[in-house]
């Protein structure tokens, strides 16, 4: 089994049946001894960014980034600037930090506006929890160019990455969440 590390890619199994997870791909942005959190990249809510944050305009897309902490929003970006008040994840990619600050960063081009993303809540696991889930199949860890999940639409990240992984993954990708619809 791989390390899991943040700035790694999770995939959910194709057949889940836990409606938070269902078919999500979740980007790890921490990983310590208190455990595992990330964001789920593919669950857009119907709530706008400029509805919660009117001085986010530019920024319409607010997804769910798991079941914790659903009253609190979190952000993650891209930019090759410094951002030593932001917590780095990989390469450019930050998470976390004071909007104020990232919204200046945005109106001076200092961040890869396709890059930022907004969530309710994250997705968290305490120490050995997401081992566990993993050895029993309930996620696999993929590396994934970030660049292009952040360039598709929310809703083909998942079937995107299944397609990559080839073999019975992308037979899944086409099939319907219940088998027995089909």
């Amino acid at each position: 089994m791989k390390e899991i590390k943040k700035g790694m890619l999770l995939v959910s199994e194709p057949f889940l049946g836990d409606p938070e997870f269902e078919r999500a791909v979740v980007f790890i942005v921490e990983k310590n001894e208190s455990g595992t959190l990330g964001f789920v990249l593919n669950n857009e809510l119907d709530v706008k960014v400029n509805d919660v944050l009117p001085e986010m305009p530019f920024i319409n897309i607010l997804f769910k980034g798991g079941p914790v902490c659903i009253d609190s929003l979190f952000f993650i970006f891209k930019s090759s600037e410094n951002n030593d008040n932001f917590l780095p994840v990989i390469d450019d990619y930050y998470w976390g930090g004071n909007i104020e600050e990232l919204s200046e960063k945005i109106l001076y081009g200092n961040v890869d506006l396709d890059s930022v993303r907004f969530f309710i809540g994250y997705s968290g696991w305490s120490p050995g929890q997401l081992e566990m889930e993993m050895k029993h199949k309930v996620w696999e860890i993929v590396s994934f160019d970030l660049d292009k999940i952040f360039s598709k639409k929310p809703e083909n990240i998942w079937k995107m990455i299944m397609k990559s992984m080839g073999g019975e993954y992308a037979i899944y990708a086409d099939s319907p969440i219940d088998p027995q619809l089909n």
